[in-house]
């Protein structure tokens, strides 16, 4: 397993090592899901976009089909 370092403030440490106790988690685990979790918004949120975007033009197609075209039937 590689190791990361990141630099905080004394405040930021005990906040952060507060949070995660309360959590229940260590402060590994803890900043390893927050910085996961963020990549995942990044990348999910163009797609969001993209869903907007087609919403307001009503551009649908029915649950059914969809599933076609994901091939998950």
């Amino acid at each position: 397993m590689v190791r990361i370092t990141v630099r905080v403030s004394g405040e930021e440490a005990k906040l952060i090592r507060q949070y995660a106790d309360m959590a229940g988690m260590t402060v590994s685990v803890f900043i390893r899901r927050a910085v996961l979790d963020r990549i995942g918004n990044e990348h999910a949120r163009p797609l969001l976009s993209q869903y907007l975007e087609t919403a307001g033009r009503g551009d649908f197609i029915p649950y059914d089909e969809a599933r076609k075209d994901w091939e998950l039937e």
